[in-house]
């Protein structure tokens, strides 16, 4: 799952939504560097959502008002992620 927000893209799997929440597992922000080198999957994400937040977090509830789109992973997009989340089931 790709949640589109002000600040990137991020993707992760699906976890729960209700009226007011969406929470990804795993979920990583993808990296600008995935721009230059769409190859490197280790340089593909971030290794978290925020400088000062947890590096790796198991999971993130986003605020719906705070999501401009919601949309199903490219298929390489989200090999990519399952390789970089060590979430092997796509």
């Amino acid at each position: 799952m790709t949640l589109v927000t002000a600040q990137g893209e991020i993707v992760g799997r699906l976890e729960a939504y209700d009226d007011h929440y969406i929470t990804l597992s795993r979920p990583r922000i993808s990296s600008d560097l995935s721009i230059i080198d769409a190859n490197a999957a280790e340089d593909f994400f971030t290794s978290g959502i925020s400088v000062t937040g947890e590096t790796s977090p198991e999971s993130l509830s986003f605020s719906l008002s705070m999501v401009l789109a919601i949309t199903v992973t490219e298929k390489s997009f989200a090999e990519k992620w399952a390789a970089t989340a060590h979430d092997w089931i796509i």
